[in-house]
C-alpha cells in the first residue's frame, strides 16, 4: 500500500518491543504473550497520524480507553477486537474502528502487518460540525466497529492511502486542516454512527458545489455505491454537480490523485475481498466484474498495490 515506509523508527524484540508498542497509543495496552521482532514507523501529523507495526508474536492485550479514534487496516496476519460485548474478527484485507470513546477493550492477534490511522477529538469535531453543526462535543456512539458494506472498507484504505503518502506539510496550514477534516468525514462515513445517521441527506444541502472536501465526500460516498459500474468522470461529476474540472481539482487538491485514479483504487481493494473470500472462482472473473478487462495491466497495478499477484491472493481462499 502507498505511504508505508521502507525504515522503521523503533525495531526490538522481546520485553524491549513490549514496553514500545503498550504507550504507543496514549494509554496502558498491558500487552501479554512472547514477543519475537517489532518494527514501527509513525508519521505524526498533529491532529493524525499514521503508523505501520509489524509484530512476530501471538499476543493479547487488556487495554485501557484511547483518547482518540484508532482505525487499523490489517496488511497481513489476524486480530480481534471486543469491546461493549462486541467481538470483531479482521484478516488481511480488512479494517476495523479499534473502540468507541470512553471505552476498554481487550484484544489478541497474532503475527501481524498492521497500519493504524489515529484520528484525534480535534480532527473529528471539524467533520462532525460540518455534518452536523446543531451537535454539541465531539462523542460520537458507533453502531458498528467495522466498515458498513465492503466499499465502505475500500473507499476508507484508499483515502488513507492517499492522505499518508501525500499530507501537507506544515507550510501549509488551511491545506492540513482540510486534509485532517476530510479524514473524519471518511471515518463517520465508513463506520455507522449516530452523526451521519441524523444529519441524513441535510448535508447535501449544506455543501459548498465547488472543489472543496464536501465535494471530494460526495464523490467517494457515490464510489462506494456504485463502483461495480461503468463510471465515468462526467458521470461522476454530473452526479456530484459540479463540472468535470471541479472534481478534478478537488481530488488534486485534497487527496493528490485524480478521481479516475481513485476510482481504480477501490476497484482493486475490491477486488482483492472478493479473491481472500472466495465469491469468484477465477482471477479473471473477479477482475472483469469490476471493470478490469486488460489482464496485464490489471496484474501489473494488483502487484504494485498489494505487493502480490492476484493468482496468490486467490490460492491463500483456498488453502
Amino acid at each position: 500500500m502507498r505511504g508505508l515506509p521502507s525504515v522503521f523508527d523503533f525495531e526490538g524484540v522481546g520485553d524491549e518491543a513490549r514496553h514500545w508498542l503498550d504507550d504507543l497509543f496514549g494509554t496502558k495496552l498491558r500487552l501479554s504473550g512472547r514477543f519475537g521482532a517489532v518494527q514501527h514507523h509513525r508519521e505524526d501529523h498533529g491532529s493524525v497520524a499514521f503508523d505501520h507495526i509489524r509484530i512476530d508474536a501471538t499476543f493479547a492485550f487488556d487495554s485501557d480507553p484511547m483518547p482518540s479514534l484508532v482505525v487499523v487496516d490489517m496488511l497481513d496476519g489476524f486480530t480481534e477486537y471486543t469491546r461493549d460485548n462486541v467481538t470483531d474478527r479482521v484478516h488481511d484485507g480488512g479494517s476495523v474502528l479499534v473502540s468507541g470513546w470512553d471505552m476498554p477493550f481487550t484484544a489478541r492477534g497474532a503475527h501481524q502487518d498492521i497500519r493504524a490511522t489515529t484520528v484525534t477529538p480535534e480532527a473529528l469535531a471539524a467533520a462532525v460540525e460540518e455534518l452536523a453543526p446543531e451537535r454539541v462535543g465531539t462523542k460520537v456512539t458507533f453502531q458498528s466497529y467495522v466498515p458498513h458494506s465492503p466499499a465502505a472498507g475500500a473507499r476508507w484504505r484508499a483515502t488513507v492511502d492517499q492522505l499518508s503518502s501525500s499530507f501537507p506539510d506544515h507550510g501549509s496550514p488551511q491545506a492540513r486542516r482540510e486534509a485532517s477534516r476530510l479524514l473524519g468525514h471518511t471515518l463517520l462515513h465508513t463506520f455507522p454512527n449516530d452523526v451521519v445517521l441524523g444529519a441524513g441527506r441535510l448535508e447535501l444541502d449544506r455543501d459548498r458545489r465547488d472543489a472543496t472536501p464536501s465535494t471530494v465526500r460526495r464523490a467517494v460516498d457515490i464510489i462506494e455505491s456504485h463502483a461495480h459500474e461503468d463510471l465515468s468522470l462526467a458521470e461522476l461529476a454530473r452526479r456530484c454537480d459540479v463540472t468535470p474540472r471541479a472534481l478534478q481539482y478537488a481530488f488534486r487538491r485534497h487527496l493528490g490523485c485524480t478521481p479516475m485514479s481513485y476510482l481504480r483504487r477501490v476497484r482493486l481493494d475490491l477486488v482483492r475481498q472478493a479473491l481472500r473470500d472466495g465469491s469468484f472462482l477465477t482471477v479473471t472473473d473477479a477482475a472483469t466484474s469490476y471493470g478490469f478487462f486488460n489482464p496485464g495491466r490489471f496484474a501489473a497495478e494488483y502487484r504494485e498495490l498489494f505487493a502480490e499477484n492476484p493468482g496468490q491472493t486467490l490460492h491463500r481462499s483456498n488453502a
